[in-house]
């Protein structure tokens, strides 16, 4: 959504609250944006290990 369609339709009388508007919105533009995180996934070939992932599914999601 662009900024501009929201800001505009902003009426302010008192210079005051423009004042602590624009405050805030620096602040959130100077703001650490979060990285992302890899995912990461693993191919699983043991046997034992498999079983125990598939248990773990079922027991969360339960059988269909």
């Amino acid at each position: 959504m662009a900024t501009s369609s929201f800001v505009e339709r902003i009426r302010v009388n008192n210079p005051k609250v423009m004042e602590e508007y624009v405050a805030v919105m620096e602040t959130a533009a100077n703001a650490p944006v979060a990285k992302r995180q890899e995912k990461t996934a693993k191919e699983i070939t043991d046997p034992k290990e498999l079983k125990t992932l598939m248990l773990k599914g079922i027991e969360k999601w339960g059988r269909k």
